[in-house]
C-alpha cells in the first residue's frame, strides 16, 4: 500500500531531490525492449515513483525503474515496469496513449519549466509524442524516433532512441528538466518519478526533476528532414465526369540553430488528415474545431495561445479558406520557431494561398515573441492578411492585428493572473477596434477558483482568428449584425478525494457567465450548479442544474421553415445528467441528456454511445444523438438527430485502418471517410483514403441521400 505523504517538497528543490544521470555509451543500444545492452548494466536507475492518481502518496506500487544513456546520435531511454496482472492496451494506433498501460518521458531541455517534449509508448509498443506548452498539450505533433517493448514474466520493459536532431537544446547545458509518468490501468493509477502535486497534470514541466549528463550533448550536424509526397486521386462529383488527378509536394524541416527550427512547405496536401467530427449546433454562434494539419503544429502555442476559448486573435484553420469558408490550395509556406535564448521564444510564419471564384489570393503573416520571467511571461503578436491579384497586392484589401499579453504564474503554479490588449486594423475603420481581457485562477488539491473578463468591441476583426459572439444573425432580414460585448465568468470547484470506497473524487462546482451589450444592458447570463464523481473503475457521472436568461437582440430561427423567435427577453432552466461506464471493459457505454426550458419552448436531448473492443486490435464505437425542440404555435417543433460511428483496426503498430461514418440531419449531411495507413518506415507512410459524401434531400417529409462526391486517394510520403 502507498504511504500517504505529509509534506510536499518545495518547488525550487525538485531538481536537487530528483536527479538521474545519463552516461555516455560507446556501444549503440539495440532497440528491442529487452534491456540486455551493456549501457543498462552500468546505468543509474531512477526508482521510488510517486502515486499521482487517484490520490497523492509516496511509494507507488507496482515498482518502476528508469534508466538513461546517450551517444553522439541518440538519447536512450529505458524502463522496467513491474506488473503481474495482464497488460491492458486498448489500441495499437499511434498517439492513443492515456487509456493504455504505458510509460512516457517529459524532456525540458531549456529548463523553462513551462515547455517540453513528450515521448511515450504503450506496453504493446504504440508510440505517442506531443509538445507541452504553458496552456496546451499538442498530441497532433509527430516526429521520427524509435522504440520497442518486451513482455517478461512479471514485468514489461521498453527502450527508446530519441535523435538529438528532433530536440531543441542548449549545447552548453549538462542538466535538463525531466519527468516520467507511468499508466497502470488495472488499478486506474498514474505514477510520477517526481512528486507532482495532485492538482496538476502528471508530466507538468514545472515539477520536473533533473536529467544530468556527464558531458553536454552535441547538436546534430546537417540537421534537416525532407518529406516529399505524391498523390493520385480518382474523384467524381454529381452530374460531372469522373476525374483522375495527381499531385506532388514537399515539406522540409531544418535546424537554423540547436534551438531554432525552420519548416518549409510547397504545395502541401492534407488529404490524409483525420476528418472533423461534425456536431449539432443549437447555439446562435459558430463553434471551434481544432487544427490537425502537420505544418502548423510545432510550437503552435507561440501563435495560438492568445485571447481565450471563444476569442482567438490567431486560429490557423482560417489559413487555406476563402471568404466563404471554402478550401483553397496553399501554394507555399514557411515557419521559423523556437528559442533565441533560454527565456525568449520567437515565431515567424508566412503562408501564401491561391484564389477562388469569390476571393483573391491571400498572403498571411504572423510574428510572435514570448519572454519568460520564471514561470511568468510577456508576449506579443502581429498578424497581417493581404489580398493579391496574381502577384500584385490589392492595397485596399487587408486585415491586420496587434496584441500584447502578460501573465504572472506563481512558482508553485497555484496562482495565475493574466491580462491582454489587442487591436485590429482594416481600411476605413479606426474606432471600436479593441479586444481586452483579464483573468485570475487559483488551484490547490481541494479548490479551483477562476475569474475572467473580456471586452470585444464591435469593429474588432480577427481575420486570421476566431471570435464566436460578435456576429449576430437576423433571421427576418437574412443578414448578420456585429455587436460588441462585455463578458465576465466565474467558477468555484471544491474537490474531495476519499482514501477508500468506490468514488475516488467528488467535485462540486458553481459557475456563472454574464454577457453585456456595449451600453451595459444584459445580453445573456448563465448560472450552473454541478456535482460530478469519478469512480475507481474509471466510470464517471455528473448532474447539473442550469438557469439562463437571454435578451435576444434579433429574430432567430431554431426550427427549419418556422417563424423566427422574436427579439425579446427569455428566461429558462434545465437539468443535465451524464454517466460513462468503465472504459477498460470490452464493452463500455455512456449516456447523457438534458431536459427543460429553451427560450419560450423546451429542449429535450438524449445521447448514447457504446464501444466494443477486442484488445488491442479492434475498437468499434456507435453513437446516437436525439434532440427534440418544441416551441409554441408558429415557432414550430423539430426533431434533430445525428449518428456517429467509428471503427479502428490496428493490425500492428505500423498498419491500421480507421473508418468514420457520420449522419447529421441538421446539416443534411451523410458521409463516410475510410483510411488505411501503412507506416513502411519511421514517419514514412502510405495512405489509401476513401471519401463518400451525400447531400440529404428533404422531399415531402422524407430524407433521401443523393451522392454529392466520392474520391479514392492514394498518398505516399517519405521522411528523408
Amino acid at each position: 500500500m502507498p504511504v500517504l505523504l505529509t509534506a510536499q517538497p518545495a518547488v525550487e528543490d525538485f531538481k536537487q531531490i530528483f536527479r538521474l544521470d545519463a552516461t555516455a555509451t560507446a556501444d549503440p543500444v539495440k532497440i528491442d525492449g529487452q534491456l540486455n545492452d551493456r549501457a543498462w548494466q552500468v546505468a543509474s536507475r531512477g526508482k521510488d515513483f510517486w502515486l499521482k492518481v487517484p490520490y497523492f502518496a509516496e511509494g507507488a506500487d507496482p515498482k518502476t525503474e528508469v534508466m538513461l544513456a546517450y551517444d553522439d546520435t541518440y538519447l536512450y531511454v529505458a524502463a522496467k515496469c513491474y506488473q503481474k496482472e495482464d497488460i491492458l492496451v486498448q489500441s495499437l494506433i499511434r498517439d492513443q496513449y492515456w487509456d493504455n498501460d504505458g510509460i512516457a518521458i517529459l524532456l525540458d531541455p531549456l529548463n523553462t519549466r513551462t515547455n517540453g517534449f513528450l515521448f511515450g509508448t504503450t506496453a504493446a509498443g504504440a508510440q505517442w509524442d506531443a509538445l507541452r506548452s504553458l496552456g496546451d498539450v499538442n498530441s497532433d505533433w509527430s516526429n521520427k524516433w524509435y522504440s520497442d517493448t518486451y513482455r517478461g514474466e512479471d514485468y514489461w520493459s521498453m527502450e527508446m532512441a530519441i535523435p538529438w536532431r528532433i530536440l531543441r537544446f542548449d549545447a552548453t547545458s549538462t542538466e535538463w528538466g525531466m519527468n516520467f509518468v507511468r499508466n497502470h490501468m488495472n488499478e486506474n493509477e498514474y505514477h510520477n518519478w517526481t512528486a507532482v502535486p495532485e492538482s496538476f497534470w502528471p508530466p507538468d514541466p514545472a515539477f520536473a526533476g533533473a536529467l544530468v549528463f556527464d558531458n553536454a550533448p552535441t547538436p546534430a550536424k546537417a540537421n534537416y528532414n525532407l518529406i516529399p509526397y505524391v498523390t493520385s486521386t480518382v474523384s467524381s462529383v454529381v452530374d460531372e465526369p469522373t476525374k483522375l488527378t495527381g499531385n506532388i509536394g514537399l515539406d522540409a524541416r531544418m535546424s537554423v540553430t540547436p534551438t531554432l527550427n525552420l519548416d518549409l512547405t510547397v504545395n502541401p496536401d492534407f488529404s490524409q488528415i483525420e476528418v472533423d467530427q461534425l456536431v449539432t449546433n443549437l447555439t446562435r454562434f459558430n463553434i471551434f474545431l481544432p487544427e490537425r494539419r502537420t505544418f502548423f503544429l510545432e510550437n503552435a502555442d507561440l501563435f495560438a495561445d492568445y485571447g481565450y476559448g471563444t476569442v482567438r486573435p490567431f486560429f490557423s484553420r482560417r489559413i487555406g479558406l476563402d471568404a466563404d469558408r471554402q478550401t483553397v490550395p496553399i501554394i507555399a509556406g514557411a515557419r521559423l520557431t523556437g528559442n533565441v535564448t533560454q527565456a525568449t521564444r520567437i515565431g515567424v510564419m508566412n503562408v501564401h494561398s491561391g484564389a477562388s471564384e469569390n476571393s483573391p489570393a491571400q498572403n498571411q503573416t504572423a510574428v510572435a515573441a514570448q519572454h519568460l520571467i520564471g514561470r511568468s511571461f510577456i508576449k506579443g503578436i502581429l498578424l497581417n492578411r493581404q489580398s493579391y491579384n496574381g502577384w500584385e497586392q490589392i492595397r485596399a484589401d487587408y486585415g491586420r492585428n496587434a496584441g500584447l499579453e502578460a501573465g504572472y504564474v506563481s512558482d508553485d503554479g497555484q496562482i495565475s493572473i493574466l491580462g491582454g490588449a489587442h487591436r485590429s486594423f482594416q481600411p476605413e475603420t479606426t474606432s471600436k477596434t479593441g479586444f481586452y481581457s483579464a483573468g485570475f485562477n487559483f488551484t490547490n488539491p481541494n479548490w479551483n477558483i477562476g475569474l475572467s473578463t473580456g471586452h470585444v468591441q464591435e469593429n474588432y476583426r480577427a481575420e486570421m482568428g476566431f471570435v464566436a459572439r460578435l456576429d449576430n444573425y437576423d433571421a427576418e432580414r437574412d443578414t448578420t449584425i456585429r455587436v460588441g460585448f462585455y463578458e465576465a465568468n466565474g467558477n468555484v470547484t471544491y474537490r474531495y478525494r476519499p482514501r477508500e470506497g468506490i468514488v475516488t473524487r467528488h467535485n462540486y462546482t458553481a459557475s456563472s457567465s454574464v454577457f453585456l451589450n456595449p451600453d451595459g444592458s444584459l445580453n445573456e447570463r448563465q448560472h450552473a450548479l454541478q456535482y460530478s464523481a469519478l469512480y475507481n473503475s474509471t466510470a464517471q457521472s455528473s448532474l447539473s442544474l442550469n438557469t439562463q436568461e437571454v435578451q435576444l437582440l434579433y429574430p432567430f430561427r431554431f426550427v427549419s421553415d418556422a417563424v423566427p423567435l422574436p427579439a425579446d427577453n427569455y428566461r429558462f432552466s434545465f437539468l443535465q445528467a451524464s454517466f460513462d461506464s468503465d472504459e477498460r471493459k470490452a464493452v463500455s457505454w455512456g449516456v447523457n441528456g438534458r431536459t427543460g426550458g429553451f427560450y419560450n419552448g423546451s429542449l429535450h436531448q438524449a445521447n448514447a454511445d457504446i464501444n466494443f473492443r477486442v484488445q488491442p486490435w479492434i475498437n468499434w464505437s456507435f453513437g446516437y444523438e436525439w434532440n427534440r425542440l418544441d416551441f409554441p404555435d408558429q415557432f414550430g417543433n423539430e426533431t434533430i438527430t445525428a449518428v456517429l460511428s467509428t471503427i479502428e483496426v490496428g493490425f500492428t503498430t505500423d498498419l491500421f485502418w480507421t473508418t468514420l461514418f457520420q449522419y447529421l440531419d441538421q446539416a443534411d449531411y451523410l458521409g463516410l471517410n475510410s483510411r488505411l495507413q501503412w507506416r513502411f518506415a519511421p514517419m514514412s507512410d502510405l495512405f489509401l483514403v476513401y471519401v463518400d459524401n451525400y447531400d440529404v434531400v428533404r422531399d415531402f417529409g422524407r430524407r433521401t441521400p443523393q451522392t454529392n462526391n466520392r474520391a479514392l486517394i492514394l498518398k505516399v510520403n517519405y521522411w528523408y
